[in-house]
């Protein structure tokens, strides 16, 4: 037997039975471990075999492949079945039930069921996770990998997902501070580009699907776990006075143009001093530039801070700070947000009343201002007014109502940078 003819014949083999044990594993009889009445079967002609098969140039590629059949079928891994008038022509090609694992053997091919069985292992260690939404998770991937279902995980990737595990075990020790995602990664991989590479967007993916939170881009992810691509810092303008642990005292109305405290600083604040007699926290970045020019902001009236979205960790510290000297204030500031006019505007104003400022009230995001810049709004689409409706729902949002059906009767939304005046 020449090299050709051997090196064919196991290709074939292997090939074939692969693309069988493919179609036991996609089947009703591999999720039960029961054997159903249909085995798992192939018609040569319309397989991915045929091109050889009926290969006229080279009659040898047939006749090989009805010698490697026949020895299967000798050795009781398939059964045969021939065309109708041709000796020479085998029609269908079916996978015994009783040599499910020889046929796994002479392919060479993990059978599935380990591979799940090895995904199982590899989520054990979050079984006590300190992050319930985790727990859940773990408990949901691991019933269905139980039935023999790999969701949202692949099978032939195990490495990933115990990459996965050993990220989420350590996200709860990194503390209150974002950690700078390449340093986080060489803490665990050794390797400062590792994470990005293999395990972020799968981490990404899971906290959007899992968790049960809402945050409008990838950055806010990832503070939220705890993760950051750059250093933060709070940006802000107006009349503060605030005091250091060292004794000194710096009053920001001295930058007219602002400035940005880094995660150090906001830590070593002790006091801090509100003269202004309104605070304004502001969404976009334009806008909040934009803002700074108005007189109430040079006159110290107004303290304006940028919230760049979902506040992150560092700007979240300095406004427990903030939101402690306001909650004792014998006379307290005006609270005040500007946000977009959207679904992630309001989810975000309600996410800084309900963890910071319960007496916040919104600025220039009600009805009368959707309504003026509505020529400058931007449509919505059937599923984003979908969402409106289901916000539209929800009793937490019984104060935006009137800016929710104005949003869906008129399908726009407006953002913040279409004020400019």
């Amino acid at each position: 037997m020449e090299a050709d003819e051997i090196s064919f014949k196991q290709k074939f083999g292997k090939d074939l039975l692969t693309l069988l044990l493919n179609k036991y594993e996609q089947s009703q009889s591999f999720v039960t471990g029961t054997p159903g009445k249909m085995r798992p079967q192939l018609i040569i002609g319309k397989s991915p075999f045929a091109r050889d098969y009926n290969d006229e140039m080279d009659f040898r590629k047939r006749h090989w492949m009805n010698e490697r059949l026949a020895e299967l079928e000798q050795e009781d891994v398939v059964q045969l079945t021939m065309a109708k008038y041709r000796s020479d022509e085998i029609e269908k090609v079916y996978l015994q039930w009783e040599a499910v694992e020889e046929a796994y053997r002479i392919s060479g091919r993990t059978p599935l069921r380990t591979k799940l069985e090895q995904l199982r292992a590899s989520l054990i260690p979050l079984s006590s996770h300190p992050w319930r939404w985790v727990q859940k998770w773990r408990q949901e991937m691991d019933d269905a990998l139980a039935q023999g279902k790999a969701v949202r995980l692949d099978p032939d990737d195990v490495q990933g997902t115990v990459d996965l595990v050993h990220t989420l075990n350590e996200l709860p020790l990194l503390g209150d501070r974002a950690v700078p995602i390449r340093i986080f990664s060489q803490q665990l991989f050794r390797d400062t580009k590792h994470l990005e590479r293999q395990t972020l967007k799968r981490l990404i993916a899971l906290a959007k699907q899992a968790s049960g939170e809402q945050r409008e881009t990838e950055e806010e992810w990832l503070d939220w776990l705890g993760l950051t691509r750059n250093p933060q810092s709070v940006f802000l303008c107006g009349s503060l006075v605030f005091r250091t642990r060292d004794g000194k005292q710096v009053d920001t109305s001295a930058f007219p143009g602002g400035l940005g405290l880094s995660g150090e600083t906001i830590d070593v604040i002790t006091h801090v001093f509100i003269s202004a007699r309104h605070i304004l926290s502001i969404e976009n970045w334009t806008s909040y530039h934009h803002y700074l020019e108005q007189p109430s902001v040079r006159a110290g009236e107004v303290l304006v801070i940028y919230t760049g979205g979902y506040p992150n960790r560092v700007l979240q510290s300095f406004l427990r700070k903030l939101s402690q000297v306001v909650n004792e204030a014998s006379n307290p500031p005006e609270l005040l947000h500007w946000g977009d006019i959207d679904l992630g505007g309001i989810r975000i104003f309600k996410w800084i009343q309900s963890n910071f400022f319960p007496g916040l009230r919104p600025y220039r995001m009600g009805v009368d201002t959707l309504l003026q810049y509505e020529s400058q709004a931007a449509p919505v689409s059937e599923d984003y007014a979908s969402q409106l409706v289901h916000t539209l729902r929800e009793p937490r949002y019984a104060d935006w109502l009137p800016v929710l059906e104005t949003m869906i009767e008129r399908r726009i939304r407006l953002e913040q940078e279409c004020i400019v005046d």
